[in-house]
């Protein structure tokens, strides 16, 4: 099996999630709205249908200019793979009659089955870089990365093989941009086999962003025969690259692993490991440097039943200013999706988890302020199929949170939104099945100027999924 973590599933054989009525925990859940077509409490909803098979959005972005960006794919079959990178363009303004400005797809000039769209990011051009990873006939899965200018022309494409070596795979998995355009590029790259697992490094890729060449390239490899991957990236105000993913230990499980890359030239400047108790699969999730500090979050295993949300705090200089696990209850293994932080310091991690039993699966978001002391937590599941998750968050400057997920109601999924205040009362929720009733799933959010802009995808009557935006007031 490959190690290739896909943000989204066809909503036809995607884990099932719900969010609804009942909670438990701190705090209360809130009833599912009515049914409608429109999206509740919704400004605007556009839906994209490039074929009968699979669209969909899975990351977001905004550009200087106020104007939205969702990346996704189209033409996926979840039985055969196929598919190609798809990018959009909308309007920041509510007004507009078209909200869909432009959409463009790539399809890898090599033969292949499949490319793959991990994650965005938007330059202060208003350039938007779209990077993940497409299945070639000769070589395995290789990175690509795409750049097309705010009109929609694409400017350039890269693309990098594992190795030289016929099979090997490479995986793309996150972007950034720094303030003088450059792209940086973070992912997973197999250098070989041993005793026949696959041996990987974390890998981070600077490129000149007015052309796409390679400026630097550097690996943390871990111990020997080990393997790694870097699954999330972010950048300080110089340009250092922070990484965190995973590697292997030496009981062969894998510790969260968390990299420092300069600017300049790419020198690995400290890489930590945080191990849990069993030497489990533990796993970085999601990175964030705000000021002269770096949050990460991931899962912990801390025994053979229970996995725990981890956040750290480092300095920018790597030293962990401490750290901290939460768990809804003794018999839980929690799943940490994104974390995002304010400008006060204060963290919130929202993911999903499910009781050892697998009967009730929840959703959860947790908040502890800049010196690690848990605020508040809320866990929310459906009474009926108790089942639930929330796989992206984002929180303005004064500390408001929304997140959003899917959920799986009178036998099929929802597209769900909801807000929170810094204090963490829930102030709107919003649960949409699509304009045809059978289904939805939201995946990323980001915030507009006027609102905040949230991409997934939809079931329509037609068949197949597609992929859906819809604006929120906030």
């Amino acid at each position: 099996m490959r190690e290739h973590r896909r943000r989204f599933v066809s909503l036809a054989c995607m884990f099932v999630v719900a969010l609804a009525a009942a909670a438990v925990g701190v705090g209360a859940g809130a009833a599912a709205p009515a049914r409608a077509a429109q999206p509740p409490l919704s400004l605007w909803w556009t839906t994209f249908n490039g074929s009968p098979e699979t669209e969909c959005w899975i990351d977001s972005a905004k550009a200087p200019d106020g104007s939205l960006f969702a990346g996704g794919f189209e033409n996926w079959n979840s039985l055969g793979g196929g598919g190609d990178l798809l990018v959009a363009k909308f309007d920041g303004n509510d007004t507009a009659a078209d909200h869909q400005i432009w959409q463009r797809t790539w399809d890898n000039p090599d033969a292949h089955s499949s490319d793959e769209t991990a994650a965005i990011a938007v330059d202060r051009s208003g350039a938007v870089i779209v990077v993940g990873s497409s299945e070639t006939t000769n070589n395995g899965w290789e990175w690509v990365v795409v750049k097309w200018d705010a009109n929609g022309n694409q400017l350039w494409q890269q693309t990098f093989p594992g190795s030289a070596h016929a099979g090997r795979n490479a995986f793309a998995w996150d972007v950034a941009c720094n303030a003088a355009g450059d792209v940086y590029v973070c992912g997973t790259s197999q250098t070989g086999k041993y005793k026949g697992a696959e041996v990987k490094s974390l890998v981070v890729r600077k490129l000149r962003g007015a052309d796409g060449q390679l400026v630097w390239q550097r690996s943390y490899a871990g111990l020997l025969h080990s393997a790694n991957q870097a699954t999330k990236l972010a950048l300080d105000s110089a340009g250092n690259a922070y990484c965190t993913g995973y590697g292997t230990n030496a009981q062969v499980d894998t510790d969260i692993v968390t990299c420092k890359f300069r600017a300049g030239d790419g020198r690995l400047l400290w890489a930590h490991r945080i191990a849990g108790a069993r030497h489990l699969r533990d796993e970085g999730a999601d990175i964030v440097v705000r000021g002269a500090d770096v949050w990460v979050t991931g899962g912990e295993y801390t025994s053979n039943a229970n996995r725990v949300v981890a956040l750290a705090k480092y300095t920018k200089a790597g030293k962990r200013l401490w750290l901290r696990t939460w768990l809804e209850r003794t018999d839980t293994t929690e799943y940490p999706s994104e974390l995002a932080v304010d400008k006060h310091g204060d963290a919130v991690v929202v993911g999903a988890g499910s009781n050892a039993a697998v009967t009730r699966e929840h959703a959860f978001v947790v908040r502890w302020n800049t010196a690690g002391v848990l605020e508040w937590w809320r866990v929310t599941y459906d009474t009926v199929t108790h089942e639930a998750s929330w796989t992206t968050v984002v929180c303005d400057p004064a500390g408001n949170i929304w997140t959003g997920g899917w959920s799986a109601t009178a036998g099929s999924q929802s597209f769900i939104v909801a807000g929170y205040t810094p204090a963490g009362a829930q102030t709107w929720l919003s649960a949409w099945k699509g304009p045809d009733d059978l289904g939805g799933a939201c995946n990323t959010l980001c915030l507009g100027q006027s609102g905040l802009f949230a991409g997934g995808s939809v079931t329509p009557q037609v068949g197949g999924d597609d992929a859906a935006a819809v604006k929120y007031p906030r």
